[in-house]
């Protein structure tokens, strides 16, 4: 396997382990709002539409949710979506997405895509469809402003009014200040003691921070910055995740080297606890880097 091959591994990986954090901490919507990413979206949310008929994955999907939000005694239904890129497709299945949540559940809904950066792709038409999402994009957003904002509502006793789903994405916000992704990773990080009291639910916020921008920056950057806050992030399962992923990898390695150095198949199997078929994987991408 060639080390682009290796990347978007990894990278299906953790978008993997991404969708299934996100998807077991819906529970920090409820009685929550949105509008912290957009004025228009200031409904409180009451509940976690299913979104089974519609759901898809793709290589670039992080997460599909459907939120029920009443504003007003209105109630109305918000198709929230993660894409790193936009394109065309995407635009296309979110919104054949969009008219079956609302005739499954007999509601109109709003999609709202959440993107790093801003897309190519805004609207999709044809002969008898226009569909333009609300379009949230992370880099626009003032990281230092909402810092400042939180910390002065820390420092007032005010914790209960930071919304902790503005933590989630926190470290995808733009910084006139220079902060990059993982300096804001780990202010987030440290901030979830902070913001949230409920053990459990500090741990699924920082399992959403971790798995969330982890695609965004190094391995090497986010296992610095877990081993910097194991204090705070010991009971996390993300953490449990990502260590696990890094002694597969470092099995792989001794596999490889033992490979190489034409030991024995089975002293292999012995020492890794890897099967024939994934040595039989891991010599043909040795034959291939070779080449």
């Amino acid at each position: 396997m060639h080390s682009d091959e290796q990347n978007q591994s990894r990278r299906v990986d953790k978008l993997h382990n991404q969708d299934k954090v996100l998807k077991e901490s819906l529970d920090l919507y409820n009685g929550g709002s949105l509008e912290f990413l957009d004025s228009e979206l200031s409904g409180t949310v009451t509940d976690i539409l299913s979104t089974e008929i519609t759901e898809t994955t793709t290589k670039k999907s992080f997460a599909d949710k459907a939120l029920k939000v009443i504003e007003n005694g209105v109630c109305e239904g918000y198709h929230k979506e993660w894409e790193v890129d936009i394109d065309e497709p995407d635009m296309k299945r979110f919104a054949s997405s969009n008219i079956d949540l609302s005739r499954n559940h007999n509601m109109d809904f709003t999609t709202v895509i959440i993107t790093a950066k801003k897309p190519r792709v805004t609207s999709y038409k044809n002969k008898s469809l226009t569909f333009t999402p609300k379009i949230i994009v992370l880099s626009e957003r003032d990281a230092d402003a909402v810092l400042a904002e939180m910390d002065r509502k820390i420092q007032a006793g005010e914790q209960a009014q930071i919304n902790p789903l503005e933590l989630i994405y926190l470290p995808l916000y733009g910084s006139k200040s220079g902060k990059t992704a993982p300096n804001l990773l780990d202010t987030a990080i440290k901030l979830t003691t902070k913001v949230v009291e409920d053990k459990q639910k500090q741990n699924k916020l920082q399992d959403l921070l971790i798995l969330l921008t982890s695609t965004f920056i190094s391995d090497e950057e986010l296992n610095k910055i877990v081993e910097d806050n194991m204090r705070v992030l010991e009971d996390s399962p993300a953490v449990r995740v990502l260590e696990s992923r890094g002694r597969n990898q470092e099995k792989i390695e001794v596999a490889k080297k033992m490979l190489q150095g034409n030991f024995d198949i089975s002293s292999i199997i012995e020492i890794t606890g890897f099967d024939a078929t994934k040595l039989e994987e891991l010599k043909t991408e040795l034959q291939a880097q070779a080449v």
